[in-house]
């Protein structure tokens, strides 16, 4: 079994996603990753206004994708009823700051590469098989250009050493289940900040997850399948809480400059908006993205969400990248 490092910590519980075209990303997220899709429903009202930022009268049509029994890495497809919509990364976009991509495990990364070149999806690169330092493990990863400019991200657990951490992920994958197309949920999504002190600091103290993986990344074989310059040097660390799936890769660029995703990372625009994280503590939660000086996005309030229900809520920005961190209680 994979080692959980944060008992009490809470683990992404939801991607959000603004789409460019609903047909076309649940037919990517049901029929080639195989989440399970619920039936789209309309997304509107005072609180739906008030938590998105958007003007009286704004709606979304919204479909969750889950995999059932699995209450992390879940994903929100919403279709924003608004003309004026920009492409948060661009295709040729490699790494900037903000939320960037989702992260799936597979078993065989090589044969899925070429069912997503068959389906048209452009890759960064051939998969890339590379060693981490000390007692993480080796990998094969390689990352595509997914719908509505998210980059996907699919990762073969190639070695199978109890004793490293991939070994351990590895094992607790193997009982826990895929989807019928043979991916896990969300394991991991990629969070760049500015201020990875800062960012660390907000995962660790108002979500209670912790390090899993220190990682400095700038091997020739990293490099090529991020798709960054071959000295590019970037600073890692995994958090997780309390559960092996909905990770967050939190890095920062050493020596390199990258772009910013930030300032256009919102409703309506097209791309990866938000993460959701449920905690058992709202009050604590809010006190401590104050003491962190948390800018709040959406104030305290309760907002009926597509898959999720009825929840108390707050929406702030991460401390170290500005990114929205949607904190919700059911």
């Amino acid at each position: 079994m994979g080692e959980i490092v944060a008992l009490d910590g809470s683990p992404l519980s939801v991607a959000v996603i603004s789409v460019a075209n609903m047909n076309k990303s649940q037919h990517f997220y049901r029929d080639l990753i195989g989440l399970t899709v619920h039936e789209k429903t309309k997304w509107s009202g005072p609180d739906f206004e008030e938590l998105w930022q958007l003007p009286h009268g704004a709606s979304a049509d919204a479909v969750f994708c889950e995999l059932p029994g699995c209450p992390v890495g879940r994903v929100l497809l919403l279709d924003f009823d608004a003309n004026d919509k920009t492409t948060i990364r661009p295709d040729d976009t490699s790494r900037a700051y903000g939320l960037f991509n989702l992260n799936f495990y597979t078993d065989d990364i090589h044969a899925d590469t070429e069912k997503f070149k068959s389906k048209g999806f452009k890759f960064w690169s051939d998969p890339t098989h590379y060693k981490m330092s000390g007692a993480q493990g080796a990998p094969t990863e390689v990352i595509f250009n997914g719908p509505d400019g998210v980059a996907i991200n699919l990762v073969e657990l190639t070695g199978d050493d109890p004793k490293t951490r991939v070994g351990q992920m590895r094992a607790y994958v193997q009982e826990h289940g895929r989807t019928p197309a043979g991916y896990t949920p969300v394991v991991t999504t990629s969070h760049v900040a500015r201020d990875l002190d800062k960012a660390v600091a907000f995962y660790e103290t108002v979500l209670k997850s912790g390090i899993l993986i220190d990682e400095i990344l700038g091997s020739p074989q990293q490099n090529n399948f991020l798709g960054l310059p071959k000295t590019a040097k970037t600073a890692v660390k995994f958090m997780q809480g309390n559960h092996m799936f909905g990770k967050i890769a939190l890095s920062s660029p050493i020596n390199y400059e990258c772009d910013d995703l930030v300032p256009t990372a919102h409703a309506p625009n097209i791309g990866y908006i938000a993460q959701m994280f449920e905690v058992n503590d709202l009050d604590y939660c809010v006190q401590a993205c104050a003491d962190l000086e948390a800018e709040t996005y959406a104030p305290r309030g309760q907002h009926n969400v597509p898959g999720l229900g009825l929840v108390d809520s707050i929406t702030v920005r991460n401390p170290g990248s500005g990114a929205l961190q949607l904190i919700f209680r059911a």
